[in-house]
């Protein structure tokens, strides 16, 4: 199975800031020790509504389609992919699609149809405390984030609304480098994060930067202490860069083939870290076919 291991960062903007480039951002994030990146291309919900457009004959109706961009691809010299590796594994770089949400109704039986199954992450922006409420009691999502600019109110919720995202399988997202960039946007993260921890004890929370350049990022060990002032213990701050991360990529697994216990795969098509596993499957069946067949025992009776 495609899953991801180590620290994770599901939040790499596309497009970034002007003064420098994609491709220099994510190989910072990999110099800093993240093993799992994921590229955020921000779409508003207009693009996935068709909206009607009158023709040029009396009583035509036409249907406009926008399309959703595709996912961008970066492409890396050998030098570059030489860093794709801790720890002895390739970091895996994933894409994430998110929707700026206000009217959820329109957006929930098409956001996931046309071009959104190519990307692997879905997340929404809500920015109305009912885009919020709607998105985590029905939309088959995997994140829900937050932005402090964008959103137009404080959100309410209660632990009931909470709950119902959380077990759904939706993790909700922190980012770190709003809180770099402004003291009011600061003071929303922390007031945002704060509202997490007191309504949902901070259960499924995951951390992830945001960053617009390279300078914005921060070391993983980093950003879990400052996990402890946005409401986190140091095992959850840990947890939301790590193990929260690899849930959220299994969530998006099973978003796209439904829920199961097993995974089949061909063992030629499995990922170089994972060849251990056919080896293992073969001399487990070499082992079983050496052993001679147990004989039947009859018991006797006087």
């Amino acid at each position: 199975m495609n899953t991801v291991q180590g620290f994770c960062d599901f939040n790499i903007p596309c497009p970034c800031s002007p003064s420098t480039t994609l491709k220099e951002v994510v190989l910072r994030a990999v110099k800093l020790g993240y093993s799992a990146i994921a590229i955020n291309t921000t779409i508003e919900e207009d693009v996935l509504i068709n909206t009607k457009k009158k023709g040029n004959k009396k009583n035509e109706v036409k249907e406009e389609k926008k399309d959703v961009p595709p996912p961008l691809k970066l492409k890396f010299t050998e030098e570059e992919l030489n860093l794709f590796k801790v720890h002895g594994k390739n970091v895996k770089i994933l894409h994430r699609l998110t929707v700026m949400l206000s009217d959820p109704v329109n957006t929930q039986k098409l956001i996931q149809s046309g071009n959104t199954k190519k990307y692997d992450l879905i997340a929404v922006c809500p920015t109305t405390t009912a885009a919020f409420l709607h998105a985590a009691a029905n939309m088959d999502i995997d994140i829900i984030t937050y932005h402090p600019t964008e959103t137009k109110e404080l959100l309410r919720f209660t632990r009931k609304h909470y709950r119902q995202a959380t077990d759904r399988g939706i993790f909700f997202e922190i980012p770190y480098s709003h809180m770099l960039r402004d003291s009011s946007n600061r003071k929303k993260i922390i007031q945002i994060s704060h509202l997490y921890h007191t309504v949902g004890k901070s259960r499924n929370v995951i951390i992830s930067s945001g960053a617009l350049t390279p300078l914005e990022l921060r070391n993983p060990y980093d950003v879990a202490n400052l996990g402890l002032l946005l409401g986190l213990s140091e095992g959850e701050a840990r947890s939301a860069l790590n193990l929260s991360g690899r849930s959220v990529a299994l969530h998006a697994v099973t978003r796209k083939t439904g829920k199961c216990v097993s995974f089949v795969a061909e063992t030629d098509k499995l990922d170089p870290e994972e060849q251990w596993k056919a080896k293992e499957i073969t001399d487990a069946e070499e082992r079983l076919a050496g052993e001679p067949e147990p004989k039947k025992m009859k018991m006797e009776t006087a």
